[in-house]
């Protein structure tokens, strides 16, 4: 089914998915970080754009591929043949089938080493892995904190058969923050990074490739931008902010569409949706849309959100239903059943941005794309 034939007659909801947007996107990351090589993050299948069909748009420009699951890196290995670094860990019994499709590794501990090592010894294989080292993010990677420890882990998962390393990274917490604590605490993560490269060069281990800053952090850090850059949210049009969207001439690719599917009139004190959390000041006419929290349209969103319907953009009323989300069509008196009402996106007048919507409910831009259900279609386009 191509878009045309998406109208409220035949779908409830579905988003768009703008190819052309992706590349140019893409090319403005290339002239941004030209001395950089790109690593495009395809987790949670693309943030919710559908790894399959953006993939012919990634590879006019990406260098590196990553992923967070076996699966999703199966899927990128389908159609690309270019270096895949799997973010998260691997069970077991499917290392060797990873190996076997020439995915790089990443290896945070000695005991998740010995057990690649194993599995590869057993097959007669090698696992081109890269180290990543936790500088203060407090999550996955070989602590470094003292030296005298840190790298007697890294001798140790160095000299195990079967492994070959061919990068270094690490994960910054608060890159684009711009408080004077964050800006610290980022100076703090780079600085042990650096001790621990530069303690592994003493040691003669092989760095290979240096990375540290996903978008945020490569745009606010400059000179922490190493051998390459892992870009999530840039190649889709968004950043940590708007404004850093609106300065780089980025191109948010995804549109999300549903449909007015009823429309009513309320009066002085009358409620609305489940909890009755919104009441009528005044007489109004309101519109039910066909979208929810089912479909990742969240429920945090409720009377805060607002939606573009007739060139005009109107806030959602009450709570948000599971397959239903109620606006105020007050003062929208073209409003017809079977219009579409923009959730996410652009009309050409109007905008609703993933980051605006994320604000609702404490998150950011990326987790917005992200929790749109798989029960929304997607739909891909070559320009508008």
């Amino acid at each position: 089914m191509n878009e045309k034939q998406y109208t409220g007659a035949t779908c409830r909801t579905y988003a768009k998915v703008d190819l052309a947007a992706i590349r140019k996107n893409g090319a403005i990351a290339k002239s941004l970080f030209p001395e950089q090589m790109i690593l495009s993050v395809l987790k949670a299948d693309a943030y919710g754009h559908g790894i399959q069909g953006v993939m012919p748009a990634y590879e006019t420009f990406t260098d590196w591929y990553a992923a967070a699951t076996v699966e999703e890196a199966f899927l990128i290995r389908a159609q690309s043949e270019k270096p895949i670094l799997l973010f998260g860990p691997v069970p077991k019994e499917r290392m060797v089938l990873v190996a076997q499709k020439d995915i790089t590794f990443t290896v945070g501990s000695s005991a998740y080493a010995h057990m690649l090592s194993e599995q590869m010894l057993s097959s007669g294989m090698v696992a081109k892995c890269h180290l990543k080292i936790d500088t203060g993010l407090n999550r996955s990677g070989i602590r470094w904190r003292e030296e005298s420890s840190a790298m007697e882990e890294i001798r140790a998962v160095y000299a195990l058969p079967a492994l070959k390393f061919t990068g270094t990274y690490t994960h910054l917490a608060c890159p684009e923050g711009s408080l004077e604590w964050e800006i610290a605490h980022t100076r703090l993560q780079m600085n042990r990074y650096k001790e621990a490269c530069a303690a592994m060069e003493r040691a003669h281990l092989p760095i290979g490739i240096h990375h540290c800053c996903s978008t945020g952090g490569a745009l606010v850090n400059p000179e922490f931008r190493m051998d390459m850059v892992r870009l999530g949210m840039l190649p889709m049009g968004m950043s940590y902010t708007d404004e850093s969207v609106r300065e780089l001439g980025l191109c948010p690719a995804l549109t999300w569409i549903s449909f007015l599917t009823q429309i009513e009139k309320i009066e002085p004190g009358e409620a609305v949706s489940y909890g009755c959390t919104f009441r009528a000041d005044k007489p109004m006419k309101i519109g039910i849309v066909t979208c929810g929290y089912a479909d990742g349209y969240r429920r945090v969103y409720s009377n805060k959100s607002s939606v573009l319907i007739a060139g005009k953009k109107v806030r959602t009323i009450g709570r948000i239903a599971m397959d239903y989300t109620v606006i105020d069509l007050t003062d929208v008196p073209e409003a017809e059943l079977g219009m579409p009402v923009i959730m996410l996106g652009s009309d050409g007048i109007h905008t609703v941005t993933a980051q605006e919507l994320s604000c609702f409910g404490e998150s950011v831009s990326g987790e917005v794309t992200c929790v749109i259900s798989s029960r929304v279609p997607r739909v891909y386009t070559n320009g508008r």
